[in-house]
């Protein structure tokens, strides 16, 4: 792929457009890898838990490589490359920060803040190299190699502080000290009503494009998406009914749903190419 547009390789925008149909797509993806990661993890740990989630990571990150390979390959947005590449980063996204932590000895406040760094630290480097840090024209492998990094980053911090949110501090399972004890449902309602709250400003506001405001709520969105998404499918999958959807329902449930979304996705996508197509 070559690094700038050029007349006979012309690399177009390489991500989709922040609709509603992105969000509800983003936020299904994001309870999708939850409730899939854990059931994959049930599966195949019966025996032993440590390698039923070597596996789910295994698998879940082969075929992660494999999509966002092929994203980097294409030379325009592919809703199958960009939106598989994302539900699979959600995967195996829980255990990379659950693996940090469970390495390092630190709790979820301090790893909340550590991603949060890194987060910094990325939109930092990706505007000294490229000046531009548009989410909307991913158009040269630069842009793009810092936006999945971002994405990465965006999906460790989500999960850390989803869990901070959520786990007590004494009693059950997973304690923390720092914990702040609001569990799985009342996590997902109240940073579900942040996220519902940045983005009607974006509708009804309508920051300038590329702006400050613009960028910046589009991440904190993009962040809040994960705990949203995990919560709501942990407390389903674990809580409602004393589990009786459990992990495995859940993971239908979910894959139905993004199924449908990426169908609808790709409909309009072709349609929006087509009529591109005609016009010029």
């Amino acid at each position: 792929m070559t690094e700038e547009l050029t007349s006979t390789h012309p690399v177009l925008n390489k991500v989709p457009g922040i609709t509603l149909l992105f969000w509800l797509t983003k936020l299904i993806s994001t309870g999708l890898g939850e409730s899939v990661s854990d059931f994959s993890s049930q599966i195949f740990g019966q025996q032993n838990g440590n390698l039923g989630e070597l596996f789910t990571v295994a698998w879940s990150l082969g075929l992660f490589a494999i999509f966002l390979t092929l994203q980097f390959r294409s030379d325009r947005y592919r809703p199958v490359y960009y939106w598989s590449s994302v539900a699979l980063l959600a995967v195996f996204g829980t255990f990379s920060a659950d693996t940090f932590k469970s390495i390092t000895g630190l709790h979820y406040m301090e790893t909340t803040l550590i991603f949060g760094v890194l987060m910094v630290i990325s939109f930092a480097a990706w505007y000294l190299t490229t000046h531009d840090l548009s989410i909307h024209h991913i158009t040269t492998a630069k842009k793009e190699g810092f936006y999945w990094l971002t994405v990465a980053f965006s999906f460790m911090l989500g999960t850390a502080a989803g869990d901070w949110f959520a786990t007590a501090r004494v009693g059950g399972y997973n304690v923390d000290p720092t914990g702040l004890g609001l569990g799985f449902l009342n996590t997902g309602l109240i940073l579900g009503a942040v996220f519902v709250a940045l983005i009607a400003y974006r509708v009804v506001m309508k920051p300038q494009q590329n702006s400050v405001a613009e960028i910046t709520t589009f991440w904190l969105a993009y962040i809040l998406t994960r705990p949203v998404g995990a919560s709501f499918a942990d407390y389903f999958g674990y809580n409602f009914h004393n589990g009786f959807l459990g992990n495995q329902g859940m993971s239908v449930i979910w894959i139905v749903l993004f199924a449908i979304c990426l169908g609808v996705t790709i409909v309009r996508h072709s349609q929006t190419v087509k009529l591109s197509a005609h016009v010029n």
